[in-house]
């Protein structure tokens, strides 16, 4: 395969890229349906606003471990942000932000969600489920501020460490009872360390009660008999109540929601209005059209003809950029695409393609998740624009120095290309490191921000070293298009000498 050939199959796999992206960007498309092939597939790529844009609820809530030991209360609370995000995804919250704050509290992010009373509801409705065996030492009753006896009902229950958290699921059931019509109950089945549990709980108390606690209020207190305990390794223990198909369907759902493993209270609530974040968007637009108009110029003046095809590979970085937030990432496409992508820069074009195709599998897979763009990730976004033309900067002053020193045009892109590289490569993998840390160590935000970042970034090295390049070799055989005053340069520096 000849050079040109090759020149033009890049040409060929660039354009098709941009007008891709450009497909995906669009509000009419970024839809993908494999139905005419009766393959059961269906995409679309939308926009994800992160709740400083879209506007929603942010809610705070304290886990309550008066009954949990300091060593398993780590646990605990990972296991309730893993209960409550489940039981937000069950509601369609698109992008909810769950995540553990200090050592005792859960912040909460529900964009869309205008309604903190519907939020609040969403959580709320998650129940706490615990069995609790007898206290043979209840405390004894104690009068209040007001001289009033207060005696509290779970005190004569002690912890039994089996809870929501071994819930694997809850269904309804008909108990026979000897008559007509069975008692609606709620069958629960565990995991096998919550069966191992509720075996043993059984055997050490034949002939006691055990409580099942709903939300702090005592369901059903069975007595467990000799018959029961045996059988317990086996068994699905069942919550009775007088309920009917609705109650029981109702508390199965939230069961199987997921259970909090402790309770926890609420104890701040705030409504982020979309005034806001409408108005943020727009001042980002501006901002980020500024940007761009400002950076065309400037390339367009200093370096020309070269200035004027960074600034197309600009517009095409643009594209990629959004397409890949509205497509979706994930830490397996950083690290399988983003490996191949650099071989593809370093080694060999065939390990870009490489990359390519193996981030269209994920996207087919279902192993992508949407990036939310934040406030901050938009700034990350619009810097990550400027970062763009730095590559191209170092390549077109090393361009230029070859140029003086007396070099064809061809010759000297060539070189501008390979001894700006290292400098390249290197500022942006220090660049991606810092990325990298903010991401492991940011607040969400600062997450947001690195996301966005380091997928410009990534994405500026190739429209850099490729995208650029190709259009350069492409137009530099035309010999008009040679001249030094196209490239910036006003004098070559044997004319220089020669005076």
């Amino acid at each position: 395969m000849t050079p040109k050939v090759k020149l033009y199959i890049s040409l060929a796999a660039i354009i098709l890229l941009a007008a891709a992206a450009a497909w995906i960007v669009s509000p009419a498309g970024g839809r993908i349906s494999l139905a005419k092939l009766k393959i059961n597939y269906e995409q679309a790529f939308k926009v994800h606003l992160g709740l400083d844009l879209q506007g929603g609820s942010h809610l705070v809530y304290q886990a309550d471990f008066k009954d949990i030991a300091p060593a398993d209360q780590a646990d605990a609370l990972t296991a309730i942000r893993d209960t409550i995000e489940r039981r937000v995804n069950s509601f369609g919250v698109a992008e909810p932000l769950v995540q553990v704050s200090g050592n005792d509290r859960i912040i909460i992010e529900l964009p869309g969600i205008k309604d903190v009373n519907e939020a609040i509801n969403m959580i709320g409705q998650t129940p706490t489920l615990e069995f609790r065996t007898q206290n043979p030492n209840p405390p004894a009753a104690t009068p209040d501020k007001n001289g009033n006896v207060v005696i509290d009902p779970l005190a004569a229950w002690l912890p039994t460490g089996l809870s929501g958290k071994q819930l694997t699921k809850a269904s309804v059931d008909l108990q026979q009872n000897g008559g007509l019509t069975g008692e609606v109950v709620v069958k629960l089945e565990f995991n096998s360390d919550g069966q191992k549990l509720f075996a043993q709980i059984a055997k050490q108390n034949v002939g006691k009660q055990i409580a099942i606690i709903v939300d702090g209020q005592i369901i059903s207190a069975p007595v467990i008999d000799q018959s029961l305990a045996n059988a317990a390794d086996n068994i699905q223990p069942i919550i009775t109540g007088n309920f009917t198909v609705d109650q029981a369907k109702t508390l199965a759902t939230r069961l199987n929601s997921g259970a909090l493993p402790v309770p926890i209270k609420l104890i701040s609530q705030q409504n982020v209005g979309a005034t806001l974040g409408k108005e943020s968007i727009d001042k980002s637009i501006i901002a980020g059209v500024i940007g761009i108009l400002l950076i065309a110029l400037f390339m367009i003046m200093y370096y020309r003809f070269p200035g004027s095809l960074a600034v197309l590979a600009l517009a095409i970085y643009a594209l990629v950029s959004f397409a890949i937030f509205k497509i979706g990432i994930s830490f397996t496409a950083v690290f399988l695409v983003g490996l191949f992508f650099f071989l593809g820069l370093t080694v060999n074009a065939w390990f870009g393609i490489l990359a390519f195709f193996s981030y269209i599998l994920l996207m087919f897979l279902g192993g992508l998740s949407p990036v939310t763009l934040t406030l901050a990730g938009i700034a990350g976004f619009i810097l990550s624009i400027g970062m763009a033309v730095d590559a191209n900067i170092l390549i077109f002053e090393r361009m230029k120095e070859e140029i003086r020193a007396g070099k064809e045009i061809h010759k000297a892109v060539d070189d501008g290309f390979a001894r700006a590289w290292l400098s390249i490569r290197d500022s942006n993998i220090s660049s991606l490191i810092t990325t990298l840390i903010l991401y492991i160590f940011g607040t969400p935000s600062i997450k947001g921000f690195a996301i966005t970042l380091g997928i410009g970034i990534l994405i500026s090295m190739f429209t850099a070293i490729t995208v650029t390049r190709t259009f350069l070799k492409l137009f530099v055989g035309n010999n008009i298009l040679t001249h030094p005053w196209l490239f910036g340069v006003s004098k070559l520096k044997h004319e220089s000498d020669s005076k």
